[in-house]
């Protein structure tokens, strides 16, 4: 046999076409490969000690199910990088899976009830105003976690809505005035707000708020080691009249430790002892749900369901709520109980009454409710482990996250955008409406907004800043 003789260059030719026909096939195998498989929800790039650090297992048993959605364009851009979220593609129904003839209703007033897990839902909101292009209520200035002040809500404490339109959408501290809020907000609005146990709730005031210091003689009167509630909760009608309001007009509507939640939602404190039924009652009339923190999953889906929302509207972090952690002991004994029910007649009444009437509705909605409220729960542990991951990986990870179609929801996608919405707080939100607002302001009208502070200015994380920096970027 003779041997054939290449030139060098010849030679070199051969292997240069043979490397990247070789090249090609692989990259074609690969990336059908890809959309043929199931998304896994890790980061190559992640180091062995963020891995590690992780307070999760991918491989859990009971994981939601997540499969590429069936689309060939979907697929496309998944590889490409593209948005997912567009009017085009998988974008979460209009209809309620449940009930595909009901309108989604938007016009919505949260009324916030201070350390009743009010500010998580106020970010659901927040997110739907962005996602359905909605008007979001806003402060007039920077840095205001209220609008108004003791249920006086004046032209100058609000930014002027655009087009001269009403508000969709109220989720910032206000105590309930019903006059006010129909004169600001969209006709045929529909009013939600959330409670939680009282003497919990007052627990949670105490820590965050640091109430003790607004009570003279409270700090020595009360043991080492031990929470100062317990100190209040001994003699309540004692303390009450000891305590020193802040400066702060905002401050002083902050703190508070008697039927917080009954004055949150407008009663005057001269009816504290009187009116409770009466009271209870124009509550019930006024608001469309009353949501119960210690069921905020089941609240959240009964809100659902009666907004015609869907399963993507209502996801929240559950690794961004607060959950208290209390370092110091609180024994609080039957008498203390009792002392704090007697005093806090209102918002025991009020309390109890909602969470018996939710008990109520959720067996109204069916057998199927309880299943929802399961499935939601996974899938929504499921997001904000994503997201959670997404995070440490400090925004870099361009992978999705598609939920399959059940017969709760369509089928959807996270990305690296709602991931950053997940994580945004208040002011991050405020500034994003703020922008919708005027479209492209000015440096002028960015600079005012800015220095224009609601109280002291808030001194925040290189983190905070960023994720908006982010989030803009896109």
């Amino acid at each position: 046999m003779q041997c054939i003789r290449l030139s060098p260059a010849l030679f070199f030719f051969i292997v240069l076409v043979t490397s990247v026909y070789y090249y090609y096939i692989q990259k074609q195998l690969g990336d059908h490969q890809a959309t043929q498989a199931i998304p896994r929800v890790i980061d190559t790039n992640l180091t062995q000690r963020d891995i590690k650090a992780r307070p999760w297992n991918t491989t859990r048993i009971g994981q939601v199910p997540v499969s590429a959605p069936p689309k060939a364009k979907q697929q496309e851009l998944m590889k490409t990088g593209g948005p997912l979220l567009s009017s085009d593609v998988s974008e979460p129904s209009k209809s309620n899976r449940k009930n595909d003839t009901c309108e989604p209703h938007y016009n919505v007033a949260f009324l916030k009830v201070h350390k009743s897990g009010s500010t998580t839902v106020s970010y659901v909101l927040f997110r739907l105003g962005l996602y359905r292009d909605l008007i979001v209520a806003l402060p007039s200035k920077t840095e205001c976690d209220i609008i108004g002040h003791f249920g006086i809500i004046r032209d100058e404490d609000y930014e002027p809505p655009p087009g001269g339109k009403r508000w969709n959408i109220f989720a910032h501290h206000a105590i309930y005035n019903r006059t006010r809020f129909h004169q600001l907000m969209a006709p045929n609005t529909r009013y939600v707000t959330i409670l939680r146990q009282p003497l919990e709730r007052l627990q949670s005031a105490f820590h965050y708020f640091k109430l003790q210091t607004r009570f003279p003689g409270m700090e020595n009167e009360t043991a080492n080691g031990t929470a100062h509630v317990t100190t209040y909760l001994k003699n309540p009608s004692f303390w009450d009249p000891r305590f020193k309001p802040p400066d702060s007009e905002i401050d002083r509507e902050n703190f508070c430790f008697r039927n917080c939640m009954a004055r949150d939602l407008g009663l005057l404190r001269r009816d504290y002892d009187n009116s409770t039924a009466e009271f209870v009652q124009g509550i019930e009339g006024d608001f469309t749900t009353v949501m119960i923190m210690e069921y905020l999953p089941a609240s959240l889906v009964l809100l659902k369901r009666r907004m015609c929302w869907t399963l993507y509207d209502i996801l929240y972090n559950t690794h961004q709520s607060k959950k208290s952690k209390y370092t110091l002991k609180a024994d609080i004994t039957k008498t203390m109980e009792e002392n704090f029910n007697k005093h806090n007649y209102v918002d025991v009444v009020l309390y109890d009454h909602f969470k018996k009437l939710l008990y109520k509705q959720i067996k109204q909605e069916g057998a199927d409710f309880l299943e929802e409220v399961k499935y939601f729960e996974r899938v929504n542990d499921q997001v904000s482990r994503f997201c959670a991951m997404n995070k440490i990986s400090k925004w870099t990870l361009r992978r999705k996250m598609p939920i399959e179609e059940s017969q709760w929801n369509d089928a959807f996608v996270v990305d690296r955008s709602f991931c950053l919405q997940l994580y945004f707080l208040r002011p991050h939100w405020d500034y994003v409406s703020w922008l919708k607002y005027y479209l492209r302001p000015s440096t002028g009208q960015k600079r005012n907004r800015m220095l224009n502070y609601c109280g002291s200015p808030i001194k925040r994380s290189r983190a905070d800043v960023q994720i908006v920096k982010e989030y803009l970027r896109g």
